[in-house]
């Protein structure tokens, strides 16, 4: 199975596209994709059962600038390792975005087994949530 279990229970990703409608190469990587998007648009504590789901308070991170960020990148690595286990070697790099721009954008890059390298490229609005844009294989 190229999807993860919580696609074929739905039938369909995360932006609603039923899963039928996407090449098998590319399923799993997108349903990788939509695991990041849950992941990261969750604040850390709200699942009490699932321990160290989501991420830190992202107005937290922006008041604490330029050192949250750095707090965020961790936490989303170890985040990412934990809860993404079909990503591994996770490096979190943040990118460069114009001053004004008031966002925070990063690459997140790791190996999936039988598939290769890949890099998500996602980015974090002071609303506190994040969209996460295509991915490209290395």
């Amino acid at each position: 199975m190229n999807q993860g279990l919580f696609e074929s229970l739905v039938g369909r990703f995360y932006d609603t596209t039923p899963v039928e409608s996407v090449p098998l190469a590319d399923r799993r990587i997108i349903s990788i994709k939509d695991n990041l998007t849950r992941i990261f648009n969750t604040r850390e504590g709200l699942l009490p059962h699932l321990k160290g789901y989501g991420l830190p308070d992202i107005s937290e991170i922006y008041r604490t600038m330029p050192h949250g960020v750095e707090r965020l990148e961790e936490a989303m690595a170890a985040t990412v390792e934990k809860h993404e286990p079909r990503l591994r070697n996770v490096k979190v790099l943040r990118q460069h975005v114009a001053e004004h721009a008031m966002t925070l954008a990063f690459s997140i890059s790791g190996e999936v087994p039988g598939f290769g390298t890949i890099t998500f490229q996602t980015t974090f609005f002071t609303n506190g949530q994040s969209s996460i844009g295509s991915w490209k294989k290395a």
